[in-house]
């Protein structure tokens, strides 16, 4: 997903990525955190399981953007934010995956391999998935074309621009559109939110 703007140059001054602004910095970080740290958190919790292991990836992220961001770039800042932690979680998840299937004997590995999410949890996720997939097939054709090729086959909103002969500006609007819709349906299916920004 592109959540910071592209071509922020000035001119003469080639790129403007380079210049750090601590104190900019750590507000927009701290600005984050005050808004959108208990949802993150919960987000990140129903992703890892543990609370300790959600409040840690949290704290990657925000270290992260901190680290690697300019606040005047940023389009969607939650969007980000939801984006980098659901990134170092998955990576997590894989890490401690891999750690325990080394360390496994042959009988442990059948044991680690079918560790996961609590069978309750996996067949609700399932379920909303299902949901999901209706909801997005429900779109109208343009909207879900827009939809399936950003979300599912995870292309950059410029190169669906280009294969759909039209504007940046005019896809966001269809991927806001799309994305309003499934919330809104999934809402009213009493689905809390997917992660979908």
């Amino acid at each position: 997903m592109v959540y910071i703007r592209e071509g922020v140059r000035r001119k003469g001054m080639g790129s403007v990525t380079n210049i750090r602004e601590p104190a900019k910095q750590a507000e927009f970080v701290s600005r984050l955190q005050r808004q959108h740290g208990v949802q993150l958190e919960k987000h990140l919790m129903r992703l890892l399981g543990r609370k300790e292991a959600a409040e840690e990836v949290a704290q990657e992220a925000y270290f992260k953007l901190y680290r690697l961001v300019r606040p005047d770039e940023v389009d969607s800042p939650r969007a980000l934010l939801f984006d980098v932690a659901t990134k170092l979680a998955l990576t997590r998840l894989k890490r401690v995956r891999i750690e325990a299937a080394r360390m496994a004997t042959p009988g442990e590995l059948d044991e680690v391999l079918d560790e996961g999410p609590p069978l309750e949890r996996r067949a609700m996720a399932e379920q909303a998935l299902e949901q999901l997939a209706a909801i997005v097939a429900e779109l109208t054709p343009g909207i879900r074309e827009v939809f399936v090729m950003r979300y599912v086959q995870q292309m950059p909103r410029q190169e669906i621009a280009e294969r759909l002969n039209t504007t940046v500006g005019a896809i966001e609007q269809r991927l806001t559109r799309a994305l309003t819709q499934c919330r809104e349906r999934l809402a009213a299916l009493g689905i809390d939110r997917f992660g979908l920004d």
